[in-house]
């Protein structure tokens, strides 16, 4: 077993993956590479494999270093998506359009590095807010890229621990193809269009529909319900709140004092 576990770390070294100058996150692209302009930049995110991934890397807000997972912006493209789509990621990340990463890759970026999630939202109005979550991380396939997120601070309310009967921590991920939520009568992600970490079913969905302006009847839009004045949307009748842009993304634990 020793000559096993030397055997490997050997084979891991000597690798193109295991050398210094690999970039697991734009983190590191910030920290080895020097890049302070926001962009597109390659990650390798998983070193067994050594497969490197474009990200979209924000490099200017709160000290950058960020590694965006999510992207909404206009609506032009449909997050109400197959749990393969989800796991593989899907959108227009190269062209500068809306997207989602992909699961099987948040869950590596957020493997072996104690990750903080950042939520930026605008709405309609010109409102902005943002949430922090000192700790995220996203479990294996195998899991059901489970969610862990803890330790909240912000403007924009804490949305994803809202209360005991609507808490997203330690939900597994949903699609409408795939019921992992806590709902007994139905499959959340098929109610609300879209994949998210339901409970149930949610006091958040960043992957709602996307609407232009107020909306009536189910609430399936992009939805953050510690937003200002959210809870007056009781009744189906009532016009839901929607968020103009919103994007999700994460740097490792505690940057800025590393």
């Amino acid at each position: 077993m020793k000559f096993t576990a030397l055997y490997t770390f050997l084979i891991l070294l000597a690798s193109p993956s295991a050398v210094s100058g690999v970039k697991k996150d734009c983190s590191d692209h910030l920290v080895k590479g020097q890049v302070m302009k926001s962009g597109i930049y390659q990650v390798t995110p998983d070193l067994h494999t050594g497969n490197g991934v474009p990200v979209l890397c924000e490099m200017e807000v709160q000290g950058g270093g960020w590694t965006v997972l999510q992207l909404r912006q206009d609506g032009s493209v449909s997050f109400n998506r197959t749990w393969a789509e989800y796991r593989s990621g899907f959108g227009e990340l190269l062209n500068g359009g809306e997207f989602w990463l992909g699961n099987q890759y948040i869950h590596f970026l957020t493997r072996n590095r104690d990750m903080t999630l950042r939520v930026e939202l605008q709405d309609f109005s010109g409102v902005t807010g943002y949430a922090e979550y000192e700790n995220f991380r996203v479990a294996s396939e195998r899991m059901r890229y489970r969610l862990t997120v803890e330790g909240y601070s912000g403007t924009a309310g804490n949305a994803l621990r809202f209360s005991p009967h609507y808490d997203h921590n330690n939900q597994a991920f949903t699609t409408p193809d795939r019921d992992n939520d806590r709902y007994p009568a139905g499959n959340c992600g098929a109610y609300y269009s879209s994949g998210w970490w339901f409970d149930a079913c949610m006091a958040a969905n960043l992957n709602g529909r996307y609407y232009l302006g107020k909306y009536k009847g189910v609430r399936n839009g992009i939805y953050w319900g510690a937003w200002q004045n959210i809870s007056t949307e009781f009744y189906l009748t009532n016009e839901r709140q929607s968020f103009k842009t919103v994007r999700m993304m994460i740097r490792p634990k505690g940057f800025l004092n590393s």
